[in-house]
């Protein structure tokens, strides 16, 4: 099967030896190179973005055939999309090879014109990863035990230098941005809300894990520490961050007792991860890094008695 990238199209469905769209035209190999397989979730009217998987016919030998994920900007005249959408291809055009990220070519962002239509569609073709997001792992485990989540911890601290290191903030870290390669690694994906740090921008961010200055507006790198702590929260308790009560004095979440067997020196790396001030959490990742090392002996150690 072909599927047509148009959204405006009512029949999206084709044969897949067809070269055009028998419903509204539109050519089915797009850019002289990719055909769209199948949406990776269901295409919503609402939704600025749809996301397929796509075949990539390309002119070298190692590219004939592989399937990567097409993410496609459908509202191109509002240009507030469309400068973080440049942006998000940007960032993981800069990211290739220096962090484990959708890898991107340099090719990978350009633009179609549909047939009929002056408004041109912007899309950006990336690596596919195979696995599933942790979103979907908490589904089907309810929660994560301590050694695993050390584990992923430490994983997404050897990421997130690579990041910071352009002075970069990614402001939509949690479970569902967080994929499980097959190969048992975390990969850091949807970078569709990253920006410079330090800087004054439109507030953003997913709800229970946006740290408190990037949701008035001024995040800086240690605004990701917040969210990944509360992304850790979510993991080790199975419990949304956002369903937790906030102690009004602290203004820290109440987590503590539903982190059963957890050891009590990695909440405590959590809690500084999540401090509401971000002067007062880890001034880089190799501070938790050089913690993580200890609880994780701590940790094998208590478990093999």
């Amino acid at each position: 099967m072909s599927y047509c990238i148009n959204p405006q199209c009512e029949q999206r469905e084709n044969l897949a030896a067809a070269q055009n769209c028998q419903a509204c035209g539109t050519a089915l190999l797009i850019a002289d190179r990719y055909r769209i397989l199948k949406p990776v979730r269901s295409p919503n009217p609402a939704h600025p973005t749809d996301i397929f998987e796509v075949e990539d016919f390309g002119t070298g030998d190692n590219e004939w055939g592989t399937v990567k994920v097409l993410k496609l900007l459908k509202h191109s005249h509002n240009p507030d999309l469309l400068r973080l959408f440049k942006q998000e291809a940007r960032v993981l055009i800069w990211l290739v090879g220096k962090a484990k990220v959708p890898q991107v070519e340099p090719d990978g962002y350009f633009s179609i014109k549909l047939p009929h239509n002056s408004q041109k569609l912007s899309c950006l073709v990336m690596e596919k990863i195979s696995g599933e997001n942790l979103a979907e792992f908490l589904t089907k485990n309810q929660y994560v035990c301590q050694t695993l989540a050390v584990d992923w911890l430490q994983q997404m601290l050897n990421i997130l230098p690579a990041i910071h290191k352009y002075h970069l903030v990614h402001r939509d870290i949690k479970p569902s941005n967080l994929m499980l390669a097959a190969d048992g690694t975390l990969r850091l994906i949807d970078f569709g809300c990253a920006v410079e740090a330090d800087t004054d921008t439109t507030p953003i961010g997913s709800a229970g894990y946006s740290a408190p200055e990037q949701i008035v507006g001024k995040p800086e790198v240690r605004s990701d520490f917040f969210a990944l702590g509360r992304t850790f929260v979510h993991l080790l308790t199975g419990i949304s961050p956002i369903d937790f009560p906030v102690n009004l004095t602290t203004g820290k979440i109440n987590w503590r007792n539903q982190a059963l067997d957890v050891d009590q020196s990695l909440v405590e790396s959590i809690d500084e991860l999540m401090e509401p001030l971000p002067e007062n959490r880890p001034k880089n990742t190799q501070v938790i890094l050089e913690k993580l090392k200890n609880i994780d002996l701590l940790i094998t150690s208590t478990e093999s008695n």
